[in-house]
């Protein structure tokens, strides 16, 4: 077989946008002289099998290839190198030469996601994230108001401990707004922070091997997240807030390009660091009640707290919802 190829850059520009595909295109020339039966298909295939003697290799899902030689004699990635990893081919087309029959024209584009690597571990740019915050009221029952939570603590292992929530029946303090026992609804201060951040899901290298942006094997564990994330307050303060005070509520995943998502968590502080107020009850199950004379209302004797979320989180660096670049920003703009 005779066959050659040339590669032909038909745009070298890269346009990096927050939240937008890096794109990249190109043009192959697949010279076949001296070969009968040539169809495009068979061009795509031969573009497929990684051959040194056309030194171009093209998939459709993979990343664009040359072969270095001379050089290392292996091949390399031949694309800009981006903070999410090498761009992937995503279109190809091929189309016979109408007056060189030998001729093949292969366009094709690739795509990637993220600022462009100025070194092996610093980019050109800064990191695709965005944060929302709202501010609201939770309307809450209670039995007391103007109370402080407890600061909460943590044991050996880092998991909250019960005593400063359950301490042996003594009041919360505060001034009683129960009408006869009967709690009230007063709003409590609640915001909702949504960070939304770019992730890539594992793709298939040349290999067939399911692979993440450092081309290591790879999977997405979304046990991981149900089971030890939503619904769990963190053990370390965050964004300037306390421990305690942050409730993991969501993690919605959205396609975004191709492989490329968008990562949205939420969470919520809250001012009693989500917990309830509940009444002493004796072993009559009766509620004791304390006369008010200017009011000549009965209040609860004693308010007690209940705290139902026991499951802690932490959000570093070293785990994966968000990446040091990342973290960064989030630790520095809100504190």
């Amino acid at each position: 077989m005779t066959w050659s190829a040339t590669l032909l850059r038909g745009a070298d520009d890269l346009d990096v946008k927050p939240f937008e595909p890096v794109t990249n295109s190109g043009v192959v020339l697949v010279d076949t002289f001296g070969e009968t039966g040539i169809t495009a298909a068979k061009v795509m295939i031969e573009l497929a099998s990684k051959s040194t003697t056309l030194g171009i290799a093209i998939m459709e899902g993979a990343p664009l290839l040359r072969y270095d030689n001379p050089g290392t004699g292996a091949w390399v990635i031949d694309t800009p190198d981006l903070s999410f990893g090498p761009m992937l081919c995503r279109e190809i087309s091929c189309i016979e030469h109408p007056d060189l029959p030998d001729l093949w024209k292969v366009e094709f584009t690739v795509s990637g996601f993220g600022p462009v690597m100025a070194t092996a571990s610093t980019t050109i740019g800064s990191p695709q994230i965005t944060v929302g915050v709202v501010s609201r009221p939770r309307m809450a029952s209670a039995y007391r108001a103007n109370v402080t939570p407890p600061a909460d603590a943590l044991d050996g292992a880092g998991a909250f401990t019960r005593t400063p929530w359950q301490n042996s029946g003594t009041d919360i303090g505060g001034y009683a707004v129960d009408i006869n026992t009967s709690p009230v609804s007063i709003p409590i201060d609640q915001t909702v922070i949504t960070i939304t951040t770019v992730r890539r899901w594992p793709f298939q290298n040349w290999a067939a091997t399911w692979v993440g942006a450092d081309l290591s094997a790879q999977t997405v564990a979304l046990e991981i997240i149900a089971d030890e994330w939503v619904g769990a307050r963190n053990t370390v303060a965050f964004m300037g807030f306390p421990i305690g005070s942050l409730l993991f509520e969501s993690m919605e995943i959205q396609p975004l390009h191709h492989e490329f998502k968008t990562q949205t968590v939420t969470f919520i502080v809250d001012e009693w660091h989500h917990a309830q107020q509940m009444p002493l009850v004796n072993p009559q199950f009766s509620i004791p009640t304390t006369p008010d004379a200017v009011t000549t209302m009965s209040h609860t004797t004693v308010v007690l707290w209940n705290q139902t979320f026991w499951d802690g989180f932490e959000v570093a660096a070293t785990n994966p919802l968000f990446s040091v670049a990342e973290m960064d920003y989030l630790e520095t703009v809100f504190v």
